[in-house]
């Protein structure tokens, strides 16, 4: 916003909900949040915050939207729940996305939740991309050390094949 940016979206595909980037935007209008993740109340952590009832509050109502999987979803839901925070933050149209790119939601990592796969993320990279803004990735989680180089280039090969 200090850089000219009138609003910004953040795209949060973690494999977990990312609780503390709502609680800081969640009563301001000048930041959209859309995370995608496994369902909390399935016993996933944050365990507390994280459900589709979660919308914002004050001037930040309508500015929130969670899009929680069940435990063990694959690319099929994963996408569409994406798919519905892309359509979410055009409607807010926004002058920026930063994404919250994790890949711990993947099928190859030990510690995931869900059942992402490699094409999964270049898929996400795709529509991240067909929001045409200028977008900053931020690379925040996964566990597996052998994969997360290429699930993290999976999903910047996906945005960049997408935008030419």
């Amino acid at each position: 916003i200090a850089a000219g940016r009138g609003r910004v979206a953040i795209v949060d595909i973690d494999a977990h909900h990312g609780n503390g980037t709502q609680e800081i935007f969640y009563r301001r209008r000048d930041v959209v949040y859309g995370s995608v993740h496994v369902d909390p109340g399935e016993g996933w952590f944050p365990h507390f915050l994280g459900f589709a009832d979660e919308i914002g509050a004050d001037e930040g109502a309508g500015f929130n939207l969670n899009e929680p999987v069940p435990p063990g979803s694959g690319d099929d839901g994963w996408l569409a729940a994406l798919d519905s925070v892309i359509t979410f933050v055009e409607v807010h149209q926004p002058d920026a996305v930063v994404v919250s790119l994790g890949v711990d939601a993947a099928v190859t990592d030990p510690e995931s939740p869900l059942q992402i796969t490699e094409i999964g993320y270049e898929a996400a990279g795709k529509a991240i991309a067909s929001l045409s803004l200028p977008t900053v990735f931020v690379q925040e989680g996964g566990y597996d050390l052998n994969t997360i180089g290429r699930l993290v280039g999976a999903t910047l090969d996906g945005f960049e094949a997408a935008k030419a």
